[in-house]
């Protein structure tokens, strides 16, 4: 008789056991099978700055560590998807200047390219063409990496190419922040932040898939 509680305690302890592996296994497998990265923005996303509004009309100010190609401000290094794209100014063959921080509420296309490259002539009629459309929120800039501008305006004279997007990285200033192992380079850039990098040519429809899809997700 006197052993009977002793199994009653047992018993409860036992029961008391199970719960706890339970809720321990219920936990564990909760989190079993994802990725940590399912829960960090998506890259198409509008990163915000502490106490600002994500609203407000873009300023350079709103990604307040920025790279600067103009300035030389940060480290530069190979784009990923995530980046703030860099900071630059450039100045167009029309003589206006193309400032990427006053694109920061749009898809932009940034292609390098060169006059002697092959791949980069070929594509450039293809994103002419998806420039000349005017897709509301999007843009292109042509930044050319050849040796002189002289070269650019040579290869232009014969060329009905809108020159309003197109423009010569003197010194390299430009492409030392958006680095490749190559050309045609082609950088997305959505609200400001790097989305996609494209090392080689591609066609109309597939560029203009890209952009498509870029601006769905805005």
């Amino acid at each position: 008789m006197k052993k009977k509680p002793m199994k009653v305690m047992k018993r409860k302890l036992t029961v008391l056991l199970a719960a706890l592996t339970l809720v321990a296994a219920v936990v564990l497998v909760s989190g079993c099978g994802k990725d940590p990265g399912d829960d960090l923005p998506i890259v198409t996303a509008t990163p915000t700055v502490s106490g600002g509004d994500p609203s407000a009309a873009p300023t350079p100010d709103r990604f307040p560590n920025r790279a600067n190609a103009d300035t030389g401000k940060g480290t530069p290094k190979e784009l990923e998807a995530g980046d703030v794209a860099p900071e630059f100014s450039l100045t167009m063959m029309d003589g206006s200047t193309f400032r990427m921080s006053e694109h920061d509420d749009e898809v932009v296309l940034l292609n390098f390219w060169a006059t002697w490259c092959g791949p980069c002539v070929n594509e450039m009629p293809d994103l002419m063409q998806l420039a000349s459309e005017n897709i509301p929120g999007f843009t292109i800039c042509f930044i050319s990496i050849d040796d002189s501008v002289s070269d650019v305006k040579d290869f232009l004279s014969n060329k009905s190419y809108n020159n309003s997007i197109i423009g010569y990285d003197k010194g390299a200033r430009i492409c030392s922040y958006y680095p490749t192992g190559g050309i045609p380079y082609t950088v997305t850039v959505v609200n400001g932040v790097v989305k996609e990098t494209v090392l080689g040519s591609r066609s109309y429809d597939k560029y203009k898939a890209l952009v498509t899809n870029a601006l769905s997700g805005k």
